[in-house]
């Protein structure tokens, strides 16, 4: 099994405002502001990491070599699926017609599967054989993302502008603190990989 994925489109809105994180710090100057702004998008994607997910809506490419490759969705919550692509017998790229697969979308991990009495086309002897184009996230807008996710994020941003160090003597300085990822534990989604 080989897969892998990209993200062809990023999210542009972020989970929490520099206000937000400010009030959660307690911070009243724009001093730290542009900081304040990195450990939001960093303790974002750590969020993201530890969770499976994407939080904000996020456009990716799940690649694989085989059609299993491609029967779990690598992140969630799935939105919507664009298209399935492969490359045919003859290596030529054809787009899977939506009368042959079927989708579980509200599983998490998403799920795609063969509709009754189809098969799967031939594929090409070839890396990447195969891929799945789809929209992940709780939607477009900052209000959209569950509070539980959005209060571990402030819980990490709150500890790394705390202890910017690595080591913090007589302290353990973690880039995900338990509180936060007994908050995320439950958006957590366990893929195989």
């Amino acid at each position: 099994m080989a897969r892998s994925y990209a993200v062809d489109i990023a999210a542009t809105t972020a989970i929490l405002t520099t206000a937000e994180a400010k009030t959660h710090l307690k911070v009243d100057t724009t001093a730290d502001d542009t900081y304040i702004d990195n450990l939001v998008s960093a303790a974002t994607e750590s969020a993201q990491i530890f969770t499976n997910r994407y939080f904000i809506n996020t456009t990716i490419t799940q690649h694989g070599d085989t059609w299993n490759d491609i029967a779990t969705l690598f992140k969630s919550k799935v939105n919507s699926i664009t298209h399935i692509k492969y490359y045919d017998s003859d290596n030529s790229l054809q787009t899977l017609a939506t009368s042959v697969w079927i989708s579980d979308i509200n599983h998490q991990p998403a799920r795609i599967g063969l509709k009754p009495n189809q098969s799967f086309p031939s594929l090409a002897n070839r890396i990447n054989a195969v891929n799945c184009k789809y929209v992940v996230g709780y939607g477009n807008a900052a209000s959209d993302v569950p509070e539980g996710i959005r209060e571990a994020v402030l819980l990490t941003i709150g500890n790394l502008y705390e202890n910017r160090q690595n080591v913090v003597v007589g302290r353990i300085a973690t880039e995900l603190p338990k509180s936060a990822q007994y908050l995320l534990e439950q958006f957590k989604v366990q893929t195989v990989c």
